[in-house]
C-alpha cells in the first residue's frame, strides 16, 4: 500500500488484536504531519457549496489523497476514506429524507412519526437518492482505491438514534413510558433496515478489498462495525435494557466483530449501562470516546479500562494524548488493546512508537 508500507505487518496486529492477543505491542495508530509529502501535486480544493462537499465524489477524492500524501501514518494509522454521509444514514434509506448542512448529513429535520395511530409505512427502500448516493460512491471510491487505502463503512447510526429521527428526540422519550410497545415495533423495523443498510454497502466493499474499516479507522478481516446509541445517553439503565439492549445484540448476532462505542461516560447510570453491554456475549470490545478531545487516557477512567479487559474485551481508546501513552500502559494491558493519538511532527511520532516496544 503506497500510503502504508507497512501494511502487511499491521494486518497481522490487527487480527492478534481482534483475538485479544499481541503481536509485538499493542496496536496504537500515531498520526503526524509527513516531513515530505509523498505526492506534492495534489492540491487542496475548497466546495463551491454543500452539494460539492457532500456528494461529489471526485472532488472529495482529491481532497482525500491531498490528507492521505502529507500524513504520516505510523504503528497501525491507516489511509482509510470514510465515506461520510451522515451517522445513522438507514434513517434515509426508510423515508426521512435529508438537509446538507456545514458539518454534517443531518435526518432528523423532518419528524415523519406525528403520532402512533397514524404512523406512516417504514421499510428500507433501494431507490431512495440518499442510497443511491451511497452505493455508487462506495463503487467509485473501492475502483479508485488500487491498493493505495482502504475504503470504509458509513456511519449506520444507532437504532434509537434513527428512532428519534423520525419522532423526534423529546417525544420519543415520553414514548418510552406511553407508548413502549409501539417504540418496540419501529426498532424491530429500524433493526432490520441497519442490517440490510450493512449488507448493501458490504457487498461492494468485499469485491476489492480484503476486511472492513470503520470511521474508528480500525482493519478486521471480516464484518466488523462500532455499533452504538448515542440516544441513550439520556435514559436510565432499565429503559436502556429494554429499549436499546435488545437491538445491540441483533446487530453484534449479525455482524462477525462488533464493539459498542462508548462516550457521555461521566453521567448517572453510566456504569450500570456499561455492565449490561460486557455482559453481552458477541460484544467484542468498547471503543471509548472522550467527552473532550484527548481527556482519553486520564488516570480517572484506569479503573474502567481494566474492567473492559477483565471481561475479556477489547478496548480502543481515542483522541489519547501522545503525552499520556507510556503511562497508560503501565497501568493497563498491551493485548487486546489499540490507543489512537497523535503528535506534531513525524519524528515525534517515530520516537513515540520507539517507546511503546517495551510494553509486550
Amino acid at each position: 500500500m503506497i500510503f502504508k508500507e507497512d501494511w502487511n505487518k499491521c494486518k497481522e496486529r490487527f487480527k492478534a488484536y481482534w483475538e485479544g492477543e499481541i503481536l509485538d505491542r499493542c496496536c496504537i495508530a500515531v498520526t503526524a504531519p509527513r516531513n515530505m509529502p509523498l505526492d506534492s501535486k495534489t492540491e487542496l480544493h475548497q466546495a463551491r457549496d454543500l452539494l460539492q462537499k457532500w456528494t461529489d465524489s471526485e472532488f472529495r477524492l482529491n481532497n482525500m489523497m491531498y490528507e492521505f500524501s502529507h500524513t504520516y501514518y505510523g504503528g497501525d494509522a491507516l489511509p482509510n476514506f470514510w465515506i461520510d454521509l451522515g451517522p445513522g444514514i438507514p434513517a434515509a434509506f426508510m423515508g426521512s429524507g435529508y438537509d446538507l448542512g456545514e458539518d454534517c448529513i443531518w435526518f432528523d429535520r423532518k419528524h415523519i412519526i406525528k403520532d402512533w395511530d397514524n404512523k406512516p409505512e417504514l421499510r428500507f427502500d433501494e431507490n431512495t437518492e440518499m442510497f443511491k448516493l451511497l452505493h455508487n460512491m462506495t463503487e467509485y471510491f473501492c475502483k479508485n482505491a488500487k491498493e493505495r487505502f482502504l475504503v470504509s463503512m458509513t456511519d449506520l447510526g444507532g437504532t434509537l438514534d434513527i428512532a428519534a429521527y423520525f419522532r423526534g428526540a423529546q417525544e420519543l422519550l415520553y414514548d418510552l413510558i406511553d407508548h413502549p410497545d409501539e417504540v418496540k415495533l419501529l426498532l424491530e423495523e429500524i433493526d432490520k433496515a441497519w442490517i440490510l443498510s450493512y449488507e448493501k454497502q458490504y457487498e461492494i466493499i468485499k469485491q476489492y478489498q480484503e476486511g472492513t474499516t470503520d470511521w474508528f479507522n480500525i482493519w478486521c478481516p471480516v464484518r466488523s462495525f462500532p455499533v452504538q446509541s448515542d440516544f441513550s445517553v439520556m435514559i436510565s439503565p432499565s429503559l436502556f435494557e429494554k429499549f436499546t439492549v435488545p437491538s445491540i445484540i441483533k446487530q453484534t448476532d449479525y455482524l462477525d466483530r462488533a464493539a459498542y462505542h462508548w462516550h457521555a461516560f461521566d453521567r448517572p447510570g453510566a456504569d450500570a449501562q456499561l455492565d449490561m453491554l460486557l455482559d453481552i456475549d458477541r460484544l467484542t470490545g468498547i471503543y471509548w470516546t472522550p467527552e473532550s478531545y484527548y481527556c482519553c487516557g486520564d488516570e480517572r477512567w484506569y479503573p474502567h479500562y481494566k474492567k473492559v479487559q477483565e471481561k475479556g474485551k477489547r478496548l480502543a481508546l481515542q483522541y489519547v494524548a501522545a503525552e499520556k501513552v507510556e503511562k497508560l500502559l503501565e497501568n493497563i494491558s498491551p493485548e487486546g488493546l489499540f490507543i489512537i493519538t497523535s503528535c506534531k511532527s513525524e519524528d515525534d511520532a517515530k520516537e513515540l512508537l520507539k517507546k511503546v516496544e517495551k510494553w509486550t
